[in-house]
């Protein structure tokens, strides 16, 4: 069973958004462990807004204390995300921190701090697969900007969060 997609939680006060998505899936923790943390497969998830992922180290995936990066976009607007895997247990759990840095209409940067926790847990229907992000957009003129433009991209009927597209993927393609 899956949850439905929300727009998390989005304090106007302080611009701190949480959002929360998960899937079932249908296989082995491993595995989807080992085909989600490649970043062929993790880029290939969300095609349209993943541009490229590196694990700095010699195997190329998630482990504590490696640093990443990932090109992407995010609600149209262009994003290079940096940072660090602060406790990768395999299969379990990944917990990362990054800044990503955002071009608002393709020139104005602006830096958001970004974090999230990825989860799998075996469960009696299979393997839940979360993924839990934490964000603060700016207190600037800018940071209210995109806050208000991304809550509004976000109520467009058709829209599909970012991070739940990709769980979509792995479930899709992983499920036996």
């Amino acid at each position: 069973m899956e949850t439905k997609p929300s727009h998390g939680r989005i304090d106007p006060h302080t611009q701190f958004v949480i959002a929360h998505f998960e899937v079932i899936i249908k296989n082995d923790p491993d595995v989807i462990w080992e085909y989600a943390y490649n970043p062929q497969t993790w880029t290939e998830s969300n095609a349209e807004e993943h541009l490229g992922l590196i694990f700095y180290n010699d195997i190329d995936r998630p482990e504590t204390g490696v640093g990443f990066y990932q090109k992407e976009t995010v609600g149209g607007v262009s994003s290079d995300l940096r940072g660090h895997i602060l406790w990768a247990e395999r299969p379990k759990m990944c917990i990362w921190l990054g800044v990503g840095k955002y071009k608002l209409f393709g020139f104005i940067p602006l830096d958001m701090p970004v974090s999230g926790v990825i989860e799998l847990e075996l469960t009696s229907d299979g393997t839940r697969m979360s993924h839990t992000l934490y964000g603060r957009y700016p207190d600037s003129l800018f940071g209210r900007i995109f806050f208000s433009s991304a809550k509004e991209y976000m109520n467009k009927p058709d829209y599909i969060p970012h991070a739940y597209k990709e769980l979509l993927y792995f479930k899709n393609k992983l499920d036996k």
